[in-house]
């Protein structure tokens, strides 16, 4: 796919994503590129990350960072996805902000791809007011979505939280998500989370996810509304390996 040369992505990038319908599967297309051009990073979270999605030879799960960049250290080009405990023994969480400001120092160059968001496997989510949870040394934001929600009743089969979108609308369970309700979510998650938490210079990407299929279409219009809000907007499917960059 060379997702690395169209992102950009550089030595010592922080790329935090967000949204949903492909997160995780993105952070390892990502990884598996970097470890291809033998480029030494990490994988983590700022929420949590389901101990299932985690080959076990790649989990690093360890309490203090001293113990991690230690065992980076003597074997730097596997493909690590680091955690700070295990939770309930099916998920990872992972460490704070000022944690991996200290592995970067001290493991130099290092590129974090850091999944700052959890969606519960739907392709698309509302959000709290504590989400997402975005590091603010991320150099590249990542926003997903998965094609297959436009036209798409909002409700809990195919939205997390669909709930709060439907209580701000007056409980109104037959909400559909259409391209108005596309353009003001990415309007009012731009404003409300990244405006408020990136740093100017951050570059800010639109990924269109699962546009394979019946879903090309939609993901073309997708991108058509999204792309004038963000800095690049891609499409494509990470299950069939290709990428389109239209921004």
């Amino acid at each position: 796919m060379k997702l690395i040369d169209k992102l950009n992505i550089t030595a010592n990038d922080v790329i935090t994503i967000t949204g949903g319908g492909g997160k995780t599967a993105l952070m390892f297309a990502l990884s598996q590129e970097l470890a291809d051009q033998k480029l030494n990073h990490v994988m983590t979270t700022t929420a949590k990350i389901c101990i299932a999605d985690v080959p076990e030879p790649q989990c690093l799960i360890r309490s203090e960072m001293t113990a991690v960049i230690a065992a980076i250290t003597k074997d730097p080009q596997r493909a690590w996805l680091i955690g700070k405990e295990r939770v309930n023994g099916q998920k990872i969480s992972g460490f704070s902000e000022a944690e991996l400001i200290d592995l970067k120092a001290a493991i130099v160059p290092l590129v974090i791809i850091n999944e700052g968001d959890g969606s519960k496997r739907k392709p698309y989510k509302f959000y709290h007011d504590y989400e997402p949870s975005i590091l603010s040394i991320t150099t590249k934001l990542i926003h997903v979505m998965g094609a297959e929600i436009l036209f798409r009743k909002i409700d809990a089969d195919t939205f997390h939280r669909a709930e709060l979108y439907n209580n701000e609308q007056n409980n109104n369970d037959q909400a559909v998500f259409d391209e108005a309700v596309l353009q003001q979510t990415l309007a009012t998650f731009i404003d409300n989370k990244l405006n408020q938490t990136l740093a100017h210079n951050t570059t800010r990407i639109l990924f269109i996810n699962k546009a394979d299929g019946d879903n090309l279409t939609n993901a073309r219009l997708m991108a058509k509304i999204g792309a004038p809000l963000f800095d690049h907007c891609l499409l494509g499917s990470i299950k069939e390996g290709w990428v389109e960059q239209l921004k």
